[in-house]
């Protein structure tokens, strides 16, 4: 099998010689350990600075456990992105709930500064998890299973009316062993005429629609999983022939491959192991038209759910996985 030349950062799914999108700054953390934040709120440690906000844990006297406390960067204060995105994603949040999706305990402002307090997860990420395994690959079964846990998120998201549009291993974190979506601030709302003010996602993860700004569709989200799905089962990213083998350039399909209207490697070139089902499931999801793809998760799901070796392992036996056409009486 061909291995992959690529190094950090994959945690990004962007390569360090590319002129897109770069890496958050690794700026210092605004409070230190001991700190209060809003009263009730110890920071008991540091976890992760980005572009906008830092994360801590913090220690909740109110709730009396630990959480993950997410502040706009004092350094944003006067950042209305920064500040709206912030409060989006906490509203989102309050909205959802869902086994998968990192659950909300609210939130506030400290010193002008809006923050959010989610569960904590101690993790490992999916990244790690990855990077761990022998030649970046899952298992089959495992990638699978992984893959039915993130999309059975999407779709509780998708009948909220939100897209989430920033599939990456990173922004699954394991809690017993099974993955959660975490950082929703890149979430949307569905929409068939809004085109998007900008970019938001990460390249190789980003539908061929999702790039060229077009209105957004569930499709967005359906190619996202297809992509770390490939991940999953390859070690690679779909176009990481083209990282590999062009020069680096500011050009937006060097960049972005995927809106070239070509297909990627079929997966088995890289596992084998793979059967040709799966193949088939994985390479729709990565159409590069969105009428090609599965038009919601639903159906994506009870493929999938098939290529499982237990697949009674994801609900008990004999309940209906078919969506009701009509409500209870």
């Amino acid at each position: 099998m061909k291995k992959t030349t690529i190094a950090q950062p994959r945690r990004l799914g962007l390569l360090q010689t590319d002129g897109g999108r770069a890496a958050p700054p690794r700026g210092r953390f605004a409070y230190a350990p001991g700190d209060r934040i809003a009263g009730d709120l110890t920071v008991i440690g540091h976890l992760a600075v980005g572009r906008f906000g830092q994360l801590y844990q913090v220690w909740s006297a109110n709730e009396w456990c630990a959480l993950t406390c997410k502040i706009v960067s004092p350094r944003r204060r006067d950042d209305r992105a920064a500040l709206a995105a912030l409060r989006r994603e906490a509203r989102i949040l309050r909205q959802v709930r869902h086994p998968a999706i990192v659950r909300s305990f609210g939130g506030g402002e400290h010193d002008g500064l809006p923050f959010l307090l989610m569960e904590y997860l101690e993790g490992p990420s999916l990244f790690d998890v990855i990077e761990n395994g022998r030649d970046r690959r899952l298992e089959p079964n495992d990638a699978v299973r992984v893959a039915v846990h993130i999309g059975a998120a999407l779709y509780h998201l998708h009948r909220r009316g939100f897209l989430y549009l920033d599939m990456k291993p990173a922004n699954m974190l394991l809690r017993d062993g099974v993955p959660v979506v975490v950082d929703l601030d890149a979430v949307r709302r569905i929409s068939d005429q809004r085109r998007p003010v900008r970019r938001v996602g990460t390249a190789p993860y980003m539908a061929p629609e999702h790039v060229r700004r077009e209105p957004l569709s569930r499709a967005c989200d359906v190619y996202g999983l297809g992509a770390l799905l490939y991940e999953m089962l390859t070690g690679r990213w779909p176009f990481e022939h083209v990282y590999e083998e062009e020069a680096p350039s500011d050009d937006d399909a060097r960049q972005y491959p995927q809106i070239r209207g070509i297909a990627p490697p079929p997966v088995r070139e890289f596992a084998p192991d793979v059967s040709a089902s799966l193949e088939r499931i994985v390479m729709r999801c990565l159409a590069p038209d969105a009428a090609d793809r599965y038009a919601s998760m639903h159906p994506l799901l009870l493929e999938l759910a098939e290529e499982l070796d237990e697949p009674a392992a994801l609900w008990p036996a004999g309940v209906t996985t078919e969506r009701r056409s009509t409500p209870r009486g």
